[in-house]
């Protein structure tokens, strides 16, 4: 009866089972815990954690926090930009002289674009946060110093290039190799001064002691872009296609074209052929485009360039996949002969990651 007796008195004085309290125990200690953690919804705009000494910063705001995490790295690329491209135009007009800067103006200022789009690899969001009204609001930062550091390691690599250029152009006779080098040496100074722009963003020295002429450099290649003319001549069934989008090619970047042969002082003479192929596939029609094209000094005849190029395209129609192969093969060979006379045609746009 004693026994019986504790037993109920047990549950009497226990009425929900030993397991259930136990649980309930757990739960009181969870709860506890969470208390003593910041909710998402706290304020965090106290931004001593990232001053502005130090970094760069940028903040954007939307419904959900993915929303201001991207809209604060894009403020943070435009603001970066737009002061990257004022600079570099800046130290462009001051650096190749004005009077230069009208025969390249288009050229200029779709490089010095191109330079001043860049992956800030960097920048991170610092802090996330909501108002009262429950809108998200992040705090985007790019650290100076690490930015700046990756960038002079840039610019000591072109530096080493330019020096190379300018070596070789002291070697150089002819007009259209001369060309060429001075059109590289131009497009790596842009990219110089769009490097020294970032690094001035950021608050970083640009240690350089890299001192080219380049008022004198821009001066010559503005004379010797205004004289020399090329003839195009591309042979096949496809050669007029291909000779319209490269002669486009070269006048858009101020290259002269002429019709008389004995007038040029450069040819860019070559074929474009497309053959069908045969593939096991039964729906879709391929072709091959190929590209063979030498640019040729008229006054030595000397071989400046040679250009050989394939591609395979298809498409359930055969003129089409012809078309799209010849398109193709043209575009092809007008990017290689740019780059052969040191025009950089390059339209990436990178954005921040």
């Amino acid at each position: 009866m004693k026994r019986q007796q504790r037993i109920r008195d047990g549950i009497l004085l226990n009425p929900l089972g030993p397991m259930v309290t136990l649980g309930l125990l757990v739960l009181l200690v969870l709860l506890t815990q969470g208390c003593g953690k910041k909710s998402i919804a706290t304020p965090l705009n106290n931004t001593s954690d990232f001053p502005e000494t130090r970094f760069l910063r940028a903040e954007g705001g939307g419904p959900t926090g993915m929303d201001a995490r991207r809209q604060a790295l894009a403020e943070l690329s435009s603001i970066f930009e737009s002061r990257v491209q004022s600079q570099t135009t800046s130290l462009a007009t001051s650096s190749l002289g004005s009077d230069n800067i009208e025969h390249f103006e288009k050229t200029i200022e779709s490089q010095i674009q191109i330079f001043s789009s860049v992956r800030l690899e960097g920048a991170k969001i610092g802090k996330i946060w909501q108002d009262e009204a429950g809108d998200f609001h992040a705090l985007a930062v790019l650290d100076r110093v690490d930015a700046g550091r990756n960038w002079t390691q840039d610019l000591e690599r072109l530096d080493n290039r330019l020096r190379a250029e300018a070596i070789a152009l002291e070697k150089i006779k002819g007009r259209l190799p001369r060309m060429a080098t001075l059109n590289r040496i131009m497009s790596l100074s842009l990219e110089r001064h769009g490097i020294e722009s970032r690094l001035a963003v950021v608050n970083y020295p640009a240690l350089s002691e890299l001192e080219l002429d380049m008022a004198k450099m821009t001066s010559e290649l503005a004379l010797i872009q205004a004289e020399l003319k090329f003839y195009i001549d591309v042979t096949g069934e496809y050669g007029p296609v291909a000779g319209k989008i490269l002669s486009k090619a070269l006048t858009q970047n101020g290259i002269l074209i002429t019709l008389d042969m004995d007038k040029a002082d450069a040819w860019v003479m070559g074929q474009v052929e497309v053959t069908p192929l045969s593939l096991a596939n039964p729906k879709i029609v391929f072709v091959r485009a190929t590209g063979d094209v030498e640019v040729i000094e008229t006054g030595s005849h000397a071989l400046f360039a040679e250009i050989n190029e394939n591609l395979r395209k298809g498409h359930v129609d055969q003129n089409e996949a012809m078309h799209k192969a010849v398109m193709a093969i043209s575009q092809l060979i007008s990017q290689r002969l740019l780059s052969a006379l040191g025009i950089n045609k390059i339209h990436t746009k990178e954005s921040v990651q």
